[in-house]
């Protein structure tokens, strides 16, 4: 068997890995009736899977449809950069601490989820909405219940199984209880079976991994994988999908809230990672492949670069990159940039179908990613987990009735307000007690932003088990200010600490210099206290 490199080993342990709803009017006559609809608006949320906030640039659509015709929030975080914790957060409003979910994998993922049945879709379903979704789903979705599972809350449901959901040409859907492949069935299929090793016992080495690969799909090296019809890209597929769904109701009594999840830029990991198939990671979209082989990835300044100060233990396993991997970092870009090239068209189609069926006026659409990507800053070969704002931030854009149009929201705020500012927006009730805030206050006028410190933290290590990958994706508390970063390491206990108002790019370490004791020990303290929060508690620690 051919030995995978060191880029395909780091997103191989990130393989086997939505950050935000809102919506409507900031004020009760800010929510104009629509065609047959009442006084909440509908709720379109778009969510990318792995997006870097700079991703932006390949997305003019968003940015003129969405952006200029809205809010955009330049300092969106996620208190957990990880596909599930990220994604339940979204769907609950609570930091991973409350809600259980600490990683992608069992005893996580989704099936980890305290209270299943109680989320996001579930109140705004009680709330009188139409729901429905379109994508990726949780990780592990499908691993234990592959041919009936519908989660609640849903009248629409077409969600990709695990882990045809990241392969862009070869995956099943489950359209509300029944099964449908694209591309390869078979291929498709063994996808979804090899997704059981997320939920029946963790793998506790890559050898674990390769010999359940090898079990299905057969001995390396590989020279398959999967068919790749231009019919079948998933971006479009699903795009198509719930561009359809929002058609459909244009004629509904009830507001409805539609949440489209493309993979995009997502890697798409088994094939590529695993099997070892060449080229960019993930695909571009087939009529944008040569737009995107003209792109180069940037190399500022914290590209390649450890920084300075004390390096904590688990960093001492991101070497430096080598020319293989920075070859294969830039093909990656260009493979991301295509793919989301792709999500643009269908935010603009759907755009035009909501003006086209008189429904735009009263629709909130909400643009996010699911959490940030690293792209070779810190030394880091394509990843996200780490406390840094490449990891940490998130595009967010709003736009609907009521919201302030061409607006930019600067100060930080975090994904576990996005369910509280949804609720607000749709008049509708929580289930549980979340940790966020609304931010339509904010929306309306950003001096009103909440004046607090955010926790970010990651519970769990990426891998239980002793898979020498990933190696830097090890536990951490934190928090995050407007100008500073914290986090102690729960391991080793080693510290970081960045001014990022003289370090933007995080390059210098200033744990444990004395000239920073008085605001580390602060910080410190701080992070501890948001580490145990719940509800209302959260957002009173004050920076």
């Amino acid at each position: 068997m051919n030995t995978p490199n060191r880029r395909s080993l780091a997103a191989a342990a990130v393989a086997l890995c939505l950050a935000a709803l809102l919506a409507a009017a900031v004020t009760a006559s800010a929510r104009p009736a629509g065609a047959g609809k009442g006084k909440e608006p509908n709720i379109l949320v778009v969510m990318a899977d792995d997006m870097a906030q700079t991703d932006l640039q390949f997305m003019p659509s968003v940015r003129r449809k969405l952006a200029q015709k809205g809010t955009k929030f330049t300092s969106a975080i996620d208190a957990f950069p990880l596909c599930c914790p990220a994604r339940a957060t979204f769907i609950t409003g609570q930091y991973s601490h409350n809600h259980g979910v600490v990683g992608n994998f069992a005893p996580f993922g989704w099936y980890g989820m305290k209270n299943r049945g109680n989320t996001l879709p579930v109140w705004l379903d009680d709330a009188g909405y139409r729901t429905a979704a379109i994508g990726k789903w949780l990780n592990g979705y499908g691993a234990l219940d592959a041919h009936g599972e519908v989660p609640k809350g849903f009248d629409i449901w077409r969600g990709l199984l695990d882990v045809s959901a990241y392969d862009y040409y070869n995956f099943v859907m489950n359209k509300d209880g029944a099964l449908k492949a694209w591309g390869d069935e078979e291929f498709a299929k063994k996808l979804v079976e090899f997704a059981h090793i997320e939920v029946d016992d963790e793998p506790d080495s890559l050898a674990t991994i390769f010999a359940e690969l090898t079990k299905l799909f057969g001995p390396a090296p590989y020279d398959y994988w999967g068919s790749e019809k231009p019919r079948d890209y998933s971006p479009d597929v699903t795009g198509e999908v719930a561009t359809r769904i929002v058609r459909g109701e244009r004629n509904s009594k009830k507001p409805f809230f539609i949440w489209w999840s493309p993979a995009a830029p997502h890697r798409e990991d088994v094939s590529t990672t695993l099997m070892g198939r060449p080229g960019p990671d993930p695909r571009p979209a087939p009529r944008y492949s040569d737009e995107s082989e003209e792109l180069t990835l940037p190399e500022g300044p914290s590209f390649n670069n450890p920084g300075t100060g004390p390096t904590p233990e688990n960093m001492n396993a991101a070497g430096p990159l080598d020319q293989a991997d920075i070859d294969q970092l830039n093909l990656d870009y260009q493979g991301r940039a295509g793919s989301l090239m792709a999500v643009d068209d269908h935010v603009a189609e759907m755009v035009k179908t909501l003006r086209e069926t008189h429904q735009l006026k009263n629709t909130v659409i909400m643009f996010v990613s699911d959490n940030g990507w690293l792209q070779g800053e810190h030394r880091i070969p394509g990843d996200k987990y780490l406390p840094y704002d490449e990891s940490l931030k998130v595009p967010m854009i709003i736009r609907g009735p009521g919201v302030p149009q061409g607006q930019k929201v600067t100060g930080q705020i975090s994904n576990v307000d996005f369910a509280p500012t949804l609720l607000d927006f749709a008049n509708a009730t929580a289930g549980r007690t979340m940790d966020g805030l609304s931010l339509l206050p904010t929306m309306k006028n950003p001096d009103k932003r909440p004046n607090r410190a955010l926790g970010i933290e990651a519970p769990a290590p990426l891998f239980a088990g002793q898979i020498p990958v990933n190696g830097w994706d090890r536990p951490y508390e934190g928090v995050r200010t407007d100008r500073y970063t914290f986090v102690e390491y729960t391991e080793s206990g080693d510290r970081q600490l960045f001014d990022r108002q003289s370090d933007p790019h995080e390059l210098h370490n200033l744990a444990g210099d004395p000239g920073y004791a008085e605001v580390e020990q602060r910080l410190a303290e701080k992070a501890q206290e948001l580490s145990e929060c719940a509800g209302k508690q959260c957002s009173k620690i004050k920076p």
